[in-house]
């Protein structure tokens, strides 16, 4: 990781919104975003269940559908390009050069 903070770059490439409500998972909200900023198919991403995995853990619902009550974020590198996932399901991606 380059070091970048989020105050040093404010402009993502691209960034969604995940929706922990929705039928679609944290993974597939991340490979949409990273898809759509880097121009790559998912093939060529390296894989990320060990990633969101622990995010939807750590920000998404308790098995019983309770929300939980974590503020923050959470960023990796992915493609040369800095991922960062809020607790409130914002994803932003930004180039890590």
């Amino acid at each position: 990781m380059s070091g970048m903070t989020l105050s040093e770059n404010p402009e993502p490439i691209a960034s969604s919104r995940h929706s922990w409500g929705d039928d679609k998972s944290l993974v597939q909200t991340v490979v949409e975003t990273l898809e759509a900023a880097t121009g790559q198919p998912s093939e060529s991403l390296a894989p990320l269940h060990h990633y969101v995995d622990a995010l939807e853990t750590v920000f998404g619902p308790r098995p019983n559908g309770v929300g939980r009550s974590v503020a923050g974020q959470i960023s990796f590198t992915v493609a040369e390009h800095e991922v960062v996932v809020e607790s409130d399901g914002r994803v932003l991606v930004r180039s890590d050069e």
